[in-house]
């Protein structure tokens, strides 16, 4: 029998195998030998094999590398606390041509990051790598496609602390990906977009480390899940369609006891907004403590202004009210 060993294998070879295997391996073998960390930087650029699950062929590559992209991913396992996603301005624009053109990362070392050549570019719908200007644990992707395709690369940060996406989801499969790869998240921002599915809410509820959510709501009945976020300090929640129920509301100033901060634009009071807003205040004068727990900022858009009544129920609720 012959003794088979990746050693003893030659470039073509290697070259053939590195195309199958996935990022986490890629790295591992980067930190392995310089002999496969220097194959890897040399390569042009070429196809990594992540497929959506929602694509019928299930051969579609999505990403590609370029010959920093070791450099890059051995840095970020232990540097990025806030991740940014921007997605493309437009629905399924993947015939863009989803390439990284240049990751614009320069190391001196594992933890060290030069960043003059993050500085003075402009964004483009091209995949696109880069960190902050201002902080070097932030780190910024731009991406033309579903964050799903991203799955594999996140699993390399499953410490991340805060994700900021912004643009369009793609698929039903978005708000699972975040939960699966980030366990520790405690800050969530999905803007630009709406969720519309009560199944994302129910998904969002199991992320029990979150402490600030901020969410486009786009369907009605939804928001009944957040109530299980227990250490929610801070909630930002707006629909532009009346999807924001009054009692929703109530009921998650009820259960989130730590909740500091709420922002809701705008709040469906029907037709009779007077009682509907006395309602709020009320909840809140009878459901939270002030000498145990932090003033609660609501901010929301009252339509029509407080009757006089009601400026006694802001007053009588002893909380912040903007």
């Amino acid at each position: 029998m012959v003794d088979l060993n990746i050693l003893n294998l030659n470039e073509d070879c290697l070259q053939h195998i590195l195309k199958y295997l996935s990022i986490k391996d890629l790295v591992n073998l980067a930190d392995t030998l310089p002999r496969f960390r220097q194959i890897l930087l040399d390569r042009p650029p070429t196809s990594y094999p992540v497929h959506h699950g929602n694509d019928p062929d299930g051969v579609k590559p999505v990403l590609y590398y370029s010959t920093v992209a070791i450099k890059l991913l051995r840095i970020v396992k232990n540097n990025v606390k806030t991740l940014g996603v921007i997605q493309g301005h437009s629905y399924d624009k993947e015939d863009l041509g989803n390439f990284v053109k240049d990751f614009r990362i320069l190391t001196q070392g594992r933890n060290k990051i030069d960043l003059r050549y993050c500085l003075g570019e402009m964004s483009r719908l091209e995949d696109m790598f880069r960190f902050s200007s201002c902080s070097r644990d932030y780190l910024s992707v731009n991406v033309p496609s579903c964050i799903c395709y991203l799955a594999d690369f996140f699993q390399l940060i499953p410490g991340l602390r805060e994700l900021r996406l912004s643009g369009f989801a793609k698929c039903s499969d978005c708000v699972k990906t975040i939960l699966k790869c980030f366990p520790k998240l405690e800050e969530l921002w999905i803007r630009g977009t709406c969720l519309k599915l009560r199944s994302d809410y129910e998904l969002i509820s199991q992320m029990k480390s979150l402490t600030k959510l901020s969410i486009n709501v786009g369907g009605s009945n939804c928001l009944g899940p957040l109530t299980n976020l227990t250490e929610l300090r801070s909630l930002y929640v707006e629909s532009i369609f009346s999807y924001i129920s009054p009692i929703e509301i109530i009921e998650i100033i009820k259960k989130c006891k730590k909740l500091q901060f709420l922002f809701c634009y705008y709040i469906n009071h029907g037709e009779q907004p007077h009682d509907s807003i006395a309602n709020i205040f009320k909840s809140i004068r009878s459901t939270r403590d002030p000498n145990r727990q932090t003033p609660l900022q609501l901010h929301t858009y009252l339509d029509p202004p407080l009757c006089e009544e009601n400026w006694r129920n802001v007053a009588g609720a002893h909380q912040k009210t903007v």
